[in-house]
Order: structure tokens, then C-alpha cells, then sequence
């Protein structure tokens, strides 16, 4: 069993040594050939592939989650609620926004948010914001902080600057 859970945890930190995702179909044969090898003397390398194919297919989900090009840097009227801790520093508060609605569909289901010169907001209020959206990036150098894999990692899928809003409701 201890073999098994090696394998599982080495197939999810496969993924970061691939240079680009494995497309969708290649990970539905590699799901099948992991299932068929369980219940064989070889399961170590069956819980592998199934290990590679979980993290490779989160990977996918988080990525399909993103903001799309078209919409990079155009504002949008947004309605959500603040999760996390706002930060607070230097006259700009920091948030991220969940449950999101809007009436343009594609956009992101969670974003982080900066807002020059804003109020207090605080974890569990629903706010409706007019946010003007980028896609995540971060440098091109290779060993300062990687923000755009911070911000995958959290599943973010946008960042952006409001522009104006209003509280709709109290922290619940």
C-alpha cells in the first residue's frame, strides 16, 4: 500500500516536470491503462498514471477557468462576494471575489481585485463592482516570484483594478 500512495504522489508531481499539458484525449487513455493495471503485480506504475491524470486534468480545469484574450483589459459590471482577507496596504485594498455573476458570460469564477483609494471591505460582503479585467501574467525572468503560477495555484482566473462599486450586502 505504501508503494501505491508513492506512486500516486510521484505521478501528481509528474506534471511539473512536463512542458506542456497532455491533451484530454491522450489523459482519458491514460486513465484506462492506469484502471486496468490496478488489480496487477504492476499497480505501482497503474496509481502513477492515475496520479498524472488527476493532477494533469486539474491542471486543465483551472486553466479552462481563465479569462479569455478577447476580453483582456475591458471593463466589466460584476457582482460577488469578497473571500479571503482584504489586504490593506499603501491606500490599496487587495481582495479576492467569488461567486460571481455578471451578464457577460466567459468570465472567471474567482478574481483578485485592487482598489486605489477604496473603503473598507471586509471577508462575506457581496459587492457590485465595475472592474476593469487583465489575464494573469507574470515576468518573463526566470527566477524572481512566479505570480502567474501563484495565482493558477489559487485558481485564480483574473486580476484587475475597480473602478467604482457599491456594498450590496453584509459580511453573512
Amino acid at each position: 500500500m505504501r508503494t501505491a500512495m508513492l506512486a500516486l504522489a510521484a505521478g501528481l508531481l509528474l506534471l511539473r516536470l512536463l512542458p506542456q499539458l497532455p491533451p484530454i484525449s491522450a489523459l482519458s487513455i491514460m486513465f484506462v491503462v492506469g484502471l486496468a493495471l490496478l488489480p496487477f503485480r504492476c499497480r505501482a506504475i497503474g496509481f502513477l498514471c492515475l496520479g498524472l491524470c488527476w493532477a494533469c486534468l486539474s491542471a486543465h480545469w483551472a486553466m479552462d477557468d481563465r479569462l479569455p484574450a478577447e476580453m483582456d483589459g475591458r471593463t466589466f459590471w460584476l457582482e460577488g462576494r469578497v473571500t479571503g482577507l482584504p489586504e490593506v496596504r499603501s491606500g490599496v485594498v487587495r481582495f479576492e471575489l467569488e461567486d460571481i455573476s455578471s451578464r457577460h458570460t466567459g468570465l472567471p469564477s474567482r478574481m483578485r481585485l485592487a482598489w486605489y483609494d477604496g473603503p473598507a471591505v471586509q471577508a462575506g460582503e457581496r459587492w457590485r463592482l465595475a472592474a476593469k479585467l487583465k489575464r494573469p501574467r507574470g515576468l518573463i525572468n526566470p527566477h524572481p516570484f512566479d505570480y502567474e503560477a501563484w495565482l493558477l495555484a489559487r485558481r485564480i482566473g483574473a486580476s484587475g483594478t475597480i473602478k467604482a462599486g457599491e456594498r450590496v450586502s453584509d459580511a453573512e
